[in-house]
């Protein structure tokens, strides 16, 4: 059997194909009606779907819940991906909830003072919830001092548990995993 030639190599670049020739040249643009201008019936429906142009109190209302829902989707990230996602990926997520964190604070420190005050009867304007102070009689006024040293109850025990004296007992407990499923009935 005989093999196959081979063709031979070509020798230096391909011939430069410029636009002038046959089929793909530029084409002569001030043909047209609107030469030089943007197709008037494009920018008119742009237009169309932006929505009323909002001013004063309702532009600042506006962009004030697009922060927060930017806010809400990178908390939602950062807290469904934390334990799943890489150290980088982490990192991103972290910067992004932290930024847009950053961007309500900043947007709320720049509202001018004649919106000032609607806004915070608007978003901020919830009575606070004073119950534990009004049922323990506390001030809800001023600082509340916190005693860091001291005797302290613990929390965690009964009140038939803190009563009762366990220093008098000397019975020691004894027995095994066994034993206890037995006295439970599980085994």
């Amino acid at each position: 059997m005989t093999e196959p030639q081979k063709r031979p190599r070509r020798q230096g670049k391909r011939p430069n194909r410029s636009n002038t020739s046959k089929g793909g040249g530029q084409q002569n643009r001030s043909a047209g009606r609107n030469s030089g201008k943007a197709n008037p019936k494009r920018r008119n429906r742009n237009n169309r779907n932006r929505g009323p142009r909002l001013e004063g109190f309702e532009k600042i209302e506006r962009s004030y819940l697009v922060l927060t829902e930017k806010h809400i989707q990178a908390r939602k990230k950062y807290y469904e991906f934390y334990h799943r996602a890489n150290p980088q990926q982490l990192a991103k997520l972290e910067r992004q909830f932290y930024q847009s964190l950053k961007e309500i604070r900043d947007f709320e420190d720049s509202i001018s003072e004649e919106f000032k005050e609607q806004f915070n009867a608007k978003f901020n304007g919830l009575r606070l919830d004073t119950t534990y102070t009004e049922n323990h009689e506390i001030n809800s006024e001023g600082q509340l001092e916190v005693a860091a040293e001291g005797p302290f109850e613990d929390p965690h025990l009964l009140r038939i548990q803190q009563e009762s004296n366990y220093a008098d007992d000397d019975e020691e407990s004894s027995g095994s995993l066994d034993d206890y499923l037995r006295y439970k009935g599980l085994s």
